[in-house]
């Protein structure tokens, strides 16, 4: 109201006359100066002289003058707006910070171990700096600035960019290059990348320059190039066999976008959260965001109940139906695209499961409607290796593929004795006399203590229960767990999700080789069949001779019947409005590869002119 009445006083004191006046005489000496004025008028008037305005002119040709004056101010202060709106924007500013919730504790920061515990792979990609990296599911360049093939498909020359260094300003060179595919090779690592690099040799040209010699053509080693370097100056000096316990895992030093400043940890020991800083190092596009902090909760209710509580930004893979939960006004979702599906893996060398036909009674029993639902709806059947195979049962309704199962039991020597409702092997079906003698027909379903996956094990032990088999679910951690079924390979049943390499390579969960040792053959299947499609899937040079060999493949694994191929979950990526710059849709090759669009992350913005 203030500058309405300072506006308003203006104007009564230069349009109306002054006080005590109400007409105009003019002194006689003025009569030579009208006369001037009228023959030779100033096109402008003095500002003093519009004072008298309100003399000269009537009430309502103030008044229009008035109005116009308004529609004047009006018209130009529209005309500023829209010149500067056309000529400045809103765009990303550096700094600002952003937290994401994360399900599981990491344990091992080290890029050689990773993949066997998704918070440690997130740390990872946003520590560590691979040879190459996928951006929007496609291999890109990474410390590699440019690679050449030889004529033979046989040797990949790799050339480093220059001034790349550590995250504690050492230089990163070939030499750390040989020292990481070293380690990953050597068996007292232990590393499970190891086969990706089984006929693969490196030697360093110059500090820049790395050669790859493999014993045939196969363009795949190049995403298995992904794998962030190591410093050898930190590792060099520790021993192998207790790589996996060094303080270097919790305290790691890598090349790349974020470096760890700091990490905290809870009453029980487990790392409660991770703080990052940007790295201006970086070989690639400067991030916006300054800082990033993971924290660590033990499953996706807390994790999703910190987002929504405002302790977190962001939390990723949550269920489709969980999304609702959050409310559209302050948070925003997009879905996650991943080569993944849920598998039920038979131990081929277990003594009840040995024999084929149990394995295709259990399959028979299988309804992977019944999975859906339990994942709420939020996944699609699948009936073979690859997430595309659809699924296809042998008879239309479930009695029908029940009392086929039955008949393959049956004909497999588990049979039901007396009124005993376990099938026995052994017996006949009158009397239970050696009943406490009798191999009973038990299952172990054992799973990660995911929720989704507990789900999936329930349901499989109820349907199969159907069959009259003793059907038990146990639940443990992700690491104890793949530790067994890679280690003794003693564990019956294992369900668990199988995430596929960009390049639909089988090699590592297919392989016969892959059944010993710490290979993640989990139905330890050994087949020469199913090897040589496996093979001739890595020779493919043409995309009818790949869609041929992943056909061969589903095929040769399909007809030992080594696995219940179940699900295609699906999920999604749920951040708060504040957090900009994320893309609408995530393919993503892994889930720690949903960093790899963090750049253009912002949460800062600023004016700038066009």
């Amino acid at each position: 109201m203030g500058i309405l009445t300072f506006l308003r006083d203006r104007a009564k004191k230069t349009f109306a006359p002054r006080e005590g006046r109400t007409t105009f005489v003019a002194p006689p000496r003025a009569d030579y100066a009208l006369v001037v004025n009228a023959t030779a008028p100033r096109k402008m008037p003095r500002w003093r002289q519009l004072r008298y305005a309100g003399l000269v002119f009537s009430g309502s040709e103030q008044r229009a003058i008035a109005f116009a004056a308004v529609i004047a101010v009006i018209a130009g202060s529209l005309t500023a707006y829209a010149f500067v709106q056309h000529r400045i924007a809103r765009t990303p500013a550096s700094g600002g910070k952003i937290v994401e919730a994360v399900v599981g504790y990491p344990k091992t920061v080290n890029p050689l171990y990773a993949s066997t515990n998704d918070p440690d792979a997130d740390l990872v990609s946003l520590v560590f700096a691979g040879l190459f990296r996928r951006a929007d599911g496609q291999l890109v360049n990474g410390l590699a600035e440019t690679y050449e093939w030889s004529s033979d498909g046989k040797q990949l020359t790799l050339t480093l960019r220059e001034g790349l260094t550590f995250h504690d300003g050492t230089p990163l060179t070939s030499d750390d290059v040989i020292f990481t595919f070293r380690c990953v090779k050597d068996p007292a690592w232990r590393s499970p990348f190891a086969g990706d690099f089984r006929d693969a040799s490196f030697n360093a040209v110059n500090e820049r320059t790395i050669t790859v010699t493999l014993g045939s053509p196969d363009v795949s080693i190049m995403d298995a190039l992904t794998i962030g370097i190591l410093p050898a100056h930190v590792w060099g000096d520790i021993m192998p066999q207790n790589a996996a316990l060094a303080d270097a895992n919790i305290r790691p030093i890598g090349a790349g976008p974020f470096k760890v400043t700091s990490y905290r940890r809870g009453s029980n020991g487990t790392i409660t959260s991770y703080a990052l800083e940007r790295f201006d190092g970086f070989y690639g596009d400067r991030p916006f965001l300054s800082a990033v902090e993971l924290r660590f909760y033990p499953d996706p209710t807390a994790a999703e109940d910190a987002v929504r509580g405002g302790q977190a930004d962001a939390v990723a893979f949550v269920q489709g139906a969980k999304t609702k939960k959050f409310p559209k006004t302050a948070f925003t979702s997009l879905d996650i695209i991943l080569p993944q599906e849920t598998i039920a893996f038979f131990n081929v060398n277990d003594p009840i499961l040995k024999d084929s036909r149990v394995r295709e009674a259990l399959l028979l029993a299988v309804d992977r409607d019944d999975v859906v639902n339990a994942l709420g709806g939020f996944a699609a059947p699948v009936g073979g290796p690859y997430p595309e195979d659809p699924a296809a049962y042998a008879a239309s309704s479930t009695e029908e593929r029940l009392a086929a199962a039955r008949k393959l039991l049956d004909a497999a020597g588990w049979t039901l004795a007396g009124d005993s409702d376990i099938r026995m092997r052994g017996t006949n079906a009158t009397t239970t006399s050696s009943a406490s003698s009798t191999p009973v027909l038990a299952l172990t379903i054992t799973v990660p203590d995911v929720p989704d996956l507990v789900d999936v094990a329930n349901v499989l032990a109820r349907q199969w229960s159907l069959l009259n088999a003793r059907t038990t679910v146990t639940a443990e951690p992700s690491s104890s767990l793949l530790q067994k079924a890679t280690g003794d390979r003693t564990v019956q049943i294992v369900v668990w999700n199988i995430l596929l390499p960009p390049t639909e390579d089988l090699y590592s969960v297919w392989w016969s080789g892959e059944a010993d040792g710490r290979g993640l053959n989990l139905s330890n299947l050994k087949d020469r069949d199913v090897d040589a499609a496996i093979k001739a899937f890595g020779t493919a040079s043409s995309s009818s001779a790949l869609a041929d060999a992943k056909r061969n493949i589903s095929n040769a694994i399909l007809a030992r019947s080594p696995a219940a191929f179940l699900v295609r979950p699906t999920y999604a990526y749920v951040f708060s409005k504040r957090v900009q710059g994320v893309s609408n849709r995530m393919t993503l090759s892994s889930p720690s590869d949903r960093f790899s669009g963090i750049a253009s992350w912002y949460v800062k913005t600023s004016w700038d002119w066009k």
